[in-house]
């Protein structure tokens, strides 16, 4: 069955004893590139962005972000002819889909246990500061979105 055709980016964070703010990255195992990232996934069919947010950050971390979740009002699109492998595109999307809106998201959880990963996803996760992490990121996008994502938490406190 073909993925629906939009994504959910979700960057949880957690705020250390001393106040400062880590965020969690997620690398990729190498048959799904290798990268770092936040949670990311399609919303299933019947779900709304928020509930795939929801449902990813549970699959890919163990954690339970329900209450804690909340929309950055960022968004931008993953575009085809940026992908380099076109065969997965279509097999993933079908024929005609040039574009795929991502929105964007914030998980805060407590100090506490680590992230519990979804092995055949993720290999490796770290905790790390802003510019650690916007240093990690390979993609433009990710790292635009970890910045609307500190300007959005900055503006809670």
């Amino acid at each position: 069955m073909l993925r629906v055709p939009r994504q959910v980016l979700v960057y949880v964070f957690r705020r250390s004893t001393d106040g400062s703010v880590e965020f969690l990255l997620l690398r990729r195992t190498r048959e799904w590139g290798g990268f770092w990232q936040g949670v990311s996934g399609a919303p299933e069919r019947g779900e709304t962005d928020a509930e795939g947010a929801i449902r990813e950050v549970a699959e890919e971390t163990g954690y339970i972000v329900s209450s804690e979740l909340r929309a950055i009002g960022f968004r931008y699109e993953l575009l085809r002819d940026d992908d380099p492998d076109e065969e997965r595109w279509e097999y993933l999307y079908g024929p005609g889909v040039d574009a795929i809106p991502e929105e964007v998201y914030v998980a805060e959880v407590p100090l506490g246990p680590d992230p519990i990963l979804s092995p055949y996803e993720h290999e490796a996760f770290d905790w790390l500061t802003f510019d650690e992490a916007l240093a990690r990121l390979t993609w433009e996008n990710n790292r635009r979105a970890l910045e609307a994502a500190r300007r959005f938490i900055t503006a809670l406190d």
